[in-house]
């Protein structure tokens, strides 16, 4: 029977920003999201050529090798309507009627992001889809002695 459960919602986060990147990911899988990150835009397309395609693409617009607009058309040549979320500090370059605008349009939160609001939105997109099971924790082990040092 366990063969039948669907498969948990995955968000692929893309921004240039580690740090923040990071964090975002961190808070995203406290909330039960499976999340993947990608640094730059260039490989975020090298992780959307593979499989499992991601359930939902959330992206920065200006990063290096290939900006946001490319990596959203590229996952929706592989995924058509794919949900794509862009958090930026540019909402203009992905506005309805811009040059390198979306269709359909992108979801988009702008930086600093509302990071409630940007939660729900992903819940919005996922739908029924289940969320990934939280970690057990695991027992804190008393490391290894140091074997550099004094003996």
């Amino acid at each position: 029977m366990d063969a039948l459960k669907a498969e948990p919602a995955l968000i692929l986060v893309v921004d240039d920003d580690v740090r923040t990147a990071r964090l975002l990911v961190r808070m995203l899988r406290d909330d039960g999201f499976e999340v993947e990150l990608a640094t730059d835009g260039a490989s975020a397309i090298g992780r959307l050529a593979r499989q499992p395609t991601p359930d939902v693409l959330v992206t920065d617009i200006r990063m290096p090798h290939a900006d946001g607009v490319a990596v959203a058309k590229y996952a929706r040549s592989r995924r058509p309507g794919l949900p794509v979320v862009v958090v930026t500090g540019y909402p203009e370059m992905v506005a309805p009627g811009a040059n390198q605008s979306l269709v359909p349009p992108a979801i988009v939160h702008t930086k600093p992001v509302d990071y409630g609001s940007l939660r729900d939105e992903l819940r919005r997109c996922i739908g029924s889809r289940p969320l990934a099971p939280r970690p057990t924790p695991v027992s804190w082990r008393r490391p290894a002695p140091n074997r550099i040092g004094r003996h």
